[in-house]
């Protein structure tokens, strides 16, 4: 029987619409402007206006960006290529008002998700959040040649510099956001929070029914759903013909998450498991359907413990 909510091996590639974000690393261009250096025009015009605001503590990087620290997380892993990053960001012309093109605030703080080094935004953003640690707060500013240089792009000039302020977002941070507010949207109040993060929620119990322990084989009955306002299912026991899927508690045969969950319960009980992305697919998501970073729930029924 194949069981593809617990064995997927293939890495799922998040589709983005980065070009509506501002921070496309292409833009339409009407015409093919002369190009011209301006990376020692540029440089002058950050560090005027970092002397003029009385900022000390931006540091010049080899490729040209200005990278301010704002705040450092104590736990945060470094960001690395190749990883996902979800980062919450404010974009601002280098003018004295500081003017806004672009932000996460104007879309709803929903954050962007991207692949660090895979070229998909802009250069100077790019490198910028390479040199952050998740958790972390910074300010980015970058030369034209880094950003969309010599075309224009919606508020942004032809050759402007620009600066980010940005937030590499900790996963387990946006997942307990997402779960409290479904929990609060679906007014939810008997989940019962784990020290790993997963939200159990019991729907019915069997007091009397064997609890299942490390080394035990369990037949359990499952849907498996999105964290998505129509909760999609992306597998289900009732995809294969209603037949319980057995597993070896501690075989690591299944996501951590699910096994957590399992270990709940008692034999003939039902119950409902919100897990977070770490204990579910992390960053590298499930086949074409989980996407990277998921939190996802499962309704699962215990049905027998041996």
């Amino acid at each position: 029987m194949k069981t593809p909510f617990y064995r997927v091996a293939l890495r799922f590639l998040l589709l983005l619409s980065l070009t509506a974000t501002g921070l496309a690393a292409t833009s339409c261009k009407k015409d093919t402007p002369e190009v011209k250096d301006f990376s020692g025009i540029d440089d002058d015009i950050i560090k005027k206006y970092l002397a003029d605001n009385n900022i000390t503590d931006a540091v010049k990087q080899p490729n040209g960006i200005y990278f301010r620290s704002i705040s450092k997380s104590a736990t945060g892993a470094k960001v690395t290529p190749g990883a996902y990053a979800s980062v919450l960001y404010t974009g601002r012309l280098l003018d004295a008002a500081g003017t806004v093109f672009d932000a996460s605030s104007k879309r709803n703080n929903v954050p962007i998700t991207f692949i660090v080094g895979s070229n998909q935004l802009i250069q100077g953003f790019e490198s910028g959040i390479a040199l952050m640690s998740y958790g972390d707060k910074a300010e980015i500013y970058i030369p034209s040649a880094l950003a969309y240089g010599p075309s224009s792009s919606g508020a942004i000039p032809a050759n402007a510099v620009i600066r980010f302020e940005v937030e590499v977002l900790d996963y387990k941070v946006v997942d307990e956001a997402l779960i409290t507010k479904y929990l609060t949207d679906k007014s939810i109040t008997t989940a019962q929070k784990q020290p790993s993060g997963l939200y159990f929620l019991p729907i019915t119990t069997e007091p009397n029914g064997v609890r299942p322990v490390v080394g035990s084989t369990v037949s359990v009955l499952y849907t498996g759903r999105l964290f998505d306002a129509a909760g999609t299912i992306f597998d289900a026991s009732s995809r294969q013909n209603n037949v319980p899927f057995q597993f070896k508690i501690g075989s690591n045969q299944v996501i951590k998450g699910f096994e957590e969950g399992i270990l709940l319960m008692r034999k003939g009980e039902k119950a409902e498991i919100i897990i977070p992305s770490a204990l579910a697919y992390g960053p590298t998501g499930a086949g074409n359907v989980i996407a990277p970073n998921s939190v996802i729930r499962f309704e699962v029924e215990l049905v027998d413990v041996k």
